[in-house]
């Protein structure tokens, strides 16, 4: 299917000769790119997805108040 892209000519240029330097046409580098780009978004979110089911399974032993810092804990008085 055709498409029509909008870019800087200098862009257009350096895309073309990247491409050429590649052996590829221009439709083939871009189809790459997004195609690599799919790629790497698919394996963020199966990333994030597995991360997310460690927390869930971590998590559901943790209880109690979240720990929070105090600085006045860290350094009683009178020992600095």
């Amino acid at each position: 299917m055709p498409i029509t892209i909008d870019l800087p000519p200098a862009m257009i240029q350096e895309a073309q000769a990247f491409a050429e330097s590649q052996h590829i046409s221009l439709g083939n580098f871009i189809s790459d790119v997004l195609d690599a780009e799919f790629a790497r978004r698919r394996k963020a979110k199966a990333v994030l997805a597995k991360l997310d089911a460690i927390t869930e399974r971590v998590g559901a032993r943790l209880t109690g108040e979240p720990y929070k810092f105090n600085r006045a804990d860290a350094y009683p008085e009178g020992e600095y």
